[in-house]
């Protein structure tokens, strides 16, 4: 007969039927609680160790193997989310450079310039550095080339166009938008001094040229299943809304104050001249205009640099749009908008033919023009529509109207049952304009300026009647005030650089 072994604990939930007590002890095989009560249902196993003696043994149940039901991926968040956005930002932006090299013809350099520019933009974003990589916070120090915390961060305010790209900022670290893959290509043509302008790309844009109001459809199904819903919204943003030049322009102007507070970065001078050159085909105005325009500058001392030493930048700060503006002054300098000014221009030219402009001739082709043909093919706001004018469309804009609803659905679908009735894909007439070539532009100015422009012998006795008073230059203070001609000539300018003035017209 055995003595009484070691007093143990009862494993949780088992208690003594007859006084409660947890505590029990072993003897001659049988199972009694601390009091002495005996525990019925209880067979001694060799369990090895005795310190496992009271354990029943572990309770294995077995797996169920997952049912496929055709499941999306679970969506990713926080860190990792944000990172996938980054991601999706960055197969945009190689997709739009990619598209300016093929297709435009660009130096194939502008991708490594615009792959460095990125790279300066996320850095602070700690994509793809885990909890475990601590040691590389040293090594990414010594290569890093934003300033000190003492001479930056002091001079920083949330307010402030200039945005602070320090990973110490946390979750309050700002994220690129996608406005931001155009200015970074943008940047990327300054850099490299590819004569390419700002309305080009927000032309190439809205007609869906470049990559940029489907970006979110061009994704990879596996991103776009894992995608948060609040990136999803900021990627679709493009595709619901109008694309504006003056946003675009503040976008870049932005831009290029942070890449200055963060890294010091000063992007050089514009290449003006062919943008001016193409600036004067796209309006088809004369050579001379150019020639005066490049006096002025001259004269006035006009540096075509983005500024980045002043607090506020008004729009004319904006080397493009004051380029356009400085060939809109010159152009009525040289070719007043009155006819009766037309003479007054040079009082000693006896042997020189002076050109004059058509400028009713120039109204009435403008519109021929390729970059000032209305792109907009139907009457409606697709964005604002009412029933009623759903019921007064005509069958094509019924069924322009129908491609615009269908390409805002998102196609995917857990149930299975949709794979039999699939989507049509739009054509490509119905989200893609056709783009306007360089020929295209070219000889619309050409047949425009054979109409409207005349080389006629200087006649001095025509002066006798042109008061000696009457201003060369004709200024307007406000859009009402606008004559017929100036109208058109300040629409069409800013046509060109698709709307880039806040002002509709």
């Amino acid at each position: 007969m055995e003595g009484p072994g070691e007093v143990r604990r009862m494993p949780r939930g088992e208690r003594c039927p007859e006084c409660g007590s947890q505590r029990w002890y072993l003897q001659d095989g049988l199972r009694f609680c601390a009091r002495g009560h005996q525990i019925e249902g209880f067979i001694q196993f060799d369990l090895g160790d005795i310190e496992d003696s009271g354990k029943m043994g572990a309770v294995s149940r077995r797996e169920k193997a997952p049912r496929d039901r055709g499941k999306r991926a679970p969506t990713l968040t926080g860190q990792a989310g944000r990172d996938l956005y980054l991601e999706a930002l960055q197969l945009i932006i190689r997709s739009q450079v990619a598209w300016l090299i093929n297709e435009k013809g660009h130096r194939e350099e502008l991708e490594t310039v615009v792959r460095d520019l990125w790279d300066l933009r996320i850095r602070g974003s700690n994509s793809g550095i885990g909890d475990d990589a601590q040691g590389d916070d040293e090594d990414l120090a010594v290569f890093s080339s934003q300033p000190s915390q003492d001479s930056s961060s002091s001079k920083w305010h949330p307010q402030s166009r200039k945005q602070s790209w320090d990973p110490e900022l946390g979750l309050r670290w700002p994220l690129p938008r996608v406005p931001d893959t155009l200015a970074i290509c943008y940047l990327g043509c300054v850099l490299l001094r590819i004569p390419t302008h700002l309305g080009e790309i927000i032309r190439w844009a809205r007609g869906g040229s470049i990559p940029y109001k489907k970006c979110y459809q061009h994704l990879p199904q596996e991103m776009r299943d894992r995608m948060p819903a609040s990136y999803i919204r900021v990627l679709k943003l493009p595709f619901r809304s109008s694309i504006e030049g003056d946003e675009i322009h503040r976008v870049v102007m932005d831009l290029v104050l942070s890449y200055d507070f963060n890294y010091s970065l000063i992007f050089p001078e514009i290449n003006h001249v062919p943008q001016l050159i193409q600036f004067a085909k796209e309006l088809a105005l004369p050579i001379d205009a150019i020639i005066t325009t490049r006096k002025l500058a001259s004269i006035l001392g006009y540096q075509f640099r983005f500024p980045t030493e002043k607090f506020s930048n008004p729009r004319l700060d904006y080397p493009e749009i004051r380029l356009m503006a400085l060939l809109i002054v010159a152009t009525k300098l040289y070719f007043p908008l009155a006819d009766t000014t037309s003479l007054s221009r040079l009082q000693n030219a006896n042997f020189l033919q002076i050109p004059t402009l058509d400028w009713e001739r120039w109204r009435q082709g403008r519109s021929k023009l390729p970059t000032q043909r209305d792109t907009k093919t139907t009457k409606f706001d697709f964005d604002k529509v009412t029933p009623s004018q759903v019921v007064s469309m005509e069958e094509d804009e019924l069924d322009a109207y129908f491609a615009h609803v269908s390409s805002l659905i998102d196609t995917t679908s857990d149930n299975p049952i949709t794979k039999f009735f699939p989507v049509e894909e739009s054509t490509a007439s119905t989200s893609q304009l056709e783009d306007i070539s360089t020929k295209d532009i070219d000889d619309a100015a050409k047949n425009l300026l054979n109409q409207t422009l005349e080389y006629n012998r200087f006649n001095p006795t025509k002066l006798e009647n042109i008061s000696p008073s009457l201003p060369r230059y004709e200024a307007f203070r406000n859009v009402d005030h606008l004559s017929e001609t100036a109208t058109e000539l300040y629409r069409a300018a800013g046509k060109s650089t698709l709307r880039t003035m806040t002002e509709p017209w």
